[in-house]
């Protein structure tokens, strides 16, 4: 048996293997034993549903699994709560049912709410009635909430969060792009405060002493940037189909339509290409400069590998 322990025909049989790669023409060796081609940074697919072009986002992205991991508890923050609800203020019902239906065929049955979303969000789409079990596979958030340090937090020290963002295994945040009267974008970031208490997400408003809630756009970014700290999400699923561009969050305004869901697992990368595709500039947003420099993503796109795909 040779020194490295392997049978010794198995050791001749991997070295003629080698041998006749090596003498392949240069550089054909180091191809065929390369690692296989890595998955994409971003996947960007463009289409009239969202529930397919979610669906086909996934796939591109590696799969849920890739993110979520193969067992455990999932949570899900989505950005439609009660009190967004005109058009393009409120993520895509079709986009959840996606990503509830893709954690359960990956054996992710575990599946929670990190904060409800209004009452007649399941209403919103006509293929929830077709989709009972899986709308049903997902359970209402809980209530109990828990304070933690913010480690490395320059406006934000301490926040008081829901338990189950901290708890779960895998966060999956789906927020849609839009515009925001304070921060000038609204996407995977600043959903992140939905998993906050209400006195919480005052004081990202008011903390600085601030009279109005808009009134101190650069704390306001640095508490968000901020909250990042205390946990990202494994997945970022953004709905960047029929957006608001103009007058958000609440709306009414200009309805873009972008048509696409954007994945991948840089909240900060996600966003910079949604801002992108409501016609800003990512380096002018203020939050996602401060994300970055606390190393929560990239968000100079050049230097990522971005797919884009269209159904």
């Amino acid at each position: 048996m040779p020194s490295n322990g392997l049978p010794r025909r198995e050791f001749i049989k991997r070295s003629l293997s080698l041998t006749g790669i090596a003498a392949l023409a240069p550089g054909s060796a180091a191809r065929l034993l390369a690692a296989p081609e890595s998955l994409p940074d971003l996947v960007a697919v463009k289409g009239g549903d969202a529930y397919l072009a979610a669906l086909k986002a996934l796939e591109l992205a590696g799969g849920i699994g890739r993110f979520a991991g193969k067992s455990g508890r999932v949570g899900i923050l989505v950005n439609a709560p009660a009190w967004w609800k005109l058009p393009g203020s409120h993520a895509s019902t079709d986009v959840v049912l996606a990503a509830i239906e893709s954690c359960l065929k990956a054996g992710l049955k575990d599946i929670v709410f990190l904060q409800n979303p209004a009452p007649d969000f399941w209403g919103r789409s006509a293929r929830s009635a077709a989709m009972p079990d899986v709308v049903k596979a997902i359970k209402p958030a809980g209530s109990s909430k828990v304070e933690v340090e913010v480690k490395g937090g320059l406006a934000l020290k301490k926040a008081k969060v829901s338990r189950d963002w901290l708890e779960v295994d895998a966060v999956i945040d789906i927020p849609i792009a839009k515009d925001h009267a304070g921060t000038r974008f609204s996407g995977c970031l600043k959903n992140m405060m939905g998993a906050c208490a209400d006195d919480t997400n005052r004081f990202f408003h008011a903390g600085s002493g601030a009279k109005g809630e808009y009134d101190d756009v650069d704390f306001l970014s640095q508490c968000i940037a901020d909250l990042g700290l205390v946990r990202k999400p494994s997945l970022c699923l953004a709905d960047v189909t029929v957006v608001l561009g103009s007058n958000g969050p609440a709306g009414p305004g200009t309805l873009l339509r972008p048509g696409k869901v954007v994945a991948g697992a840089d909240p900060v990368a996600v966003d910079a290409y949604g801002a992108g595709l409501l016609g800003r500039t990512p380096a002018d947003i203020t939050m996602l400069r401060k994300a970055a420099a606390h190393g929560l993503g990239r968000m100079d796109l050049a230097k990522l590998t971005v797919k884009d795909a269209a159904i």
